[in-house]
């Protein structure tokens, strides 16, 4: 059915150990002979091993979509959407209506995400594999769940890093299917409402991974005052005013972000008095703000690396952050901190965590460690779908 690759011992120990990746230098066969985006049966000295999407002008060459023999076509994608949505439904509270229904190498679909927001769709095609079927994609998820439009969110270096013909990026090579009347869609949360942007909202929208320390966070703000860095839409803000949070602070250097928690605010019809915005630099505000008057902290920065050069100065900033704020919290406040730089692994950022635990002579207990969501399947041997680390402090 597809053509056959050979892969050294090395490769075949990654993939039998479940790591989905294949280098260019653990590849025995001439890449040259193989198509962009081509399926191909993976061999280790004639032993079958996998069936995987082939790059062959990449440094990752090769990603693995089974350990079994699959053929890749429509029916292929209906099948693995019918069974994704049937158990990622389950891990979802009834008044939610959005969720990640496909997580990439961790869904077993190299390449592929796929949002669900209510009856619309949004996908991201980020390897040839799945751009060179775009279409098939589309019309299974036609098939399996009837959306009123699909939009695609794939970005323009995506096509270049691929090796993929580029498109023109606009509103209209965006919809794949149907017709988006507006980019601006009303979307639940556990019944909180959301204005969530499928157009031009950060990622696909919506920060759908924090939805379950979301919850743990308003859980804890009851008749507390809590502070929210880099808020954003507000989505810690509004859990907290949801469950009784005597008065939250909003920070974010954008103001049109300002104005999506007041509107999220208002869509929910929470007290506005509630809530104070801030448009402030994060580094300036937790240097120069008096952290003592609130009990509960939420350290939630946007990715600090997009490139491991960049790691060192990712640390440095997620140590100052959080040694800043250990020492000027007040006795008995909680601390929420978080990381989605995925070039800063669980061990880096549990590191800087005791450094500014220590750094701020404070005593400080772990109440909670946290990763993604139950939506964001991850692999055992694959570190980079563990990409958000949380951490729940209290400060004695």
């Amino acid at each position: 059915m597809y053509k056959k690759i050979e892969v050294n011992k090395s490769a075949r120990n990654a993939i039998l150990s479940g790591h989905p990746w294949i280098f260019s230098g653990k590849i025995d066969s001439p890449l040259q002979d193989y198509e962009n985006g081509e399926v191909v049966y993976i061999f280790c000295e004639k032993k079958f091993l996998g069936t995987g999407f082939v790059s062959p002008k990449n440094s990752i060459a090769i990603r693995v979509i089974s350990k079994s023999k699959v053929v890749v076509d429509e029916n292929f994608f209906v099948q693995r959407f019918l069974q994704l949505q049937k158990y990622k439904r389950k891990t979802l509270s009834l008044n939610t209506n959005m969720y990640r229904l496909v997580f990439s190498e961790a869904d077993f679909i190299p390449g592929l995400i796929i949002d669900v927001y209510n009856k619309y769709i949004v996908i991201q095609t980020n390897c040839a594999g799945v751009i060179k079927r775009r279409e098939q994609i589309v019309n299974a998820l036609l098939k399996v769940f009837k959306p009123i439009a699909i939009i695609d969110r794939t970005t323009p270096e995506t096509y270049n890093v691929e090796h993929c013909e580029k498109y023109k990026i606009d509103e209209n090579h965006r919809i794949l299917y149907g017709k988006l009347q507006n980019n601006v869609q009303i979307m639940s949360e556990n019944g909180i409402l959301f204005y969530v942007d499928l157009l031009y909202g950060h990622k696909t929208g919506f920060y759908i991974d924090q939805r379950e320390n979301r919850e743990v966070v308003g859980k804890i703000s009851a008749q507390n005052e809590v502070l929210n860095l880099c808020s954003y839409s507000g989505g810690f803000t509004l859990y907290a005013l949801a469950n009784g949070a005597t008065r939250t602070v909003s920070v974010d250097i954008s103001k049109p972000a300002l104005k999506l928690v007041e509107d999220n605010i208002e869509l929910n019809k929470f007290p506005k008095e509630k809530n104070v915005n801030v448009q402030a630099d994060l580094f300036e505000f937790v240097t120069n703000e008096n952290l003592s008057k609130y009990d509960v902290v939420i350290i939630d920065p946007p990715s600090f690396a997009k490139h491991i050069t960049e790691t060192e100065q990712a640390l440095k900033a997620y140590k100052f952050l959080n040694a800043t704020v250990l020492k000027k919290v007040k006795e008995e406040s909680f601390i929420f901190t978080s990381s989605c730089t995925s070039v800063v692994n669980e061990m880096m950022f549990k590191e800087v965590i005791e450094k500014a635990i220590r750094d701020s002579k404070r005593d400080v207990k772990i109440l909670k460690k946290s990763f993604l969501p139950l939506d964001h399947s991850s692999l055992l041997n694959f570190k980079e779908t563990e990409y958000l680390k949380s951490f729940l402090l209290f400060v004695l």
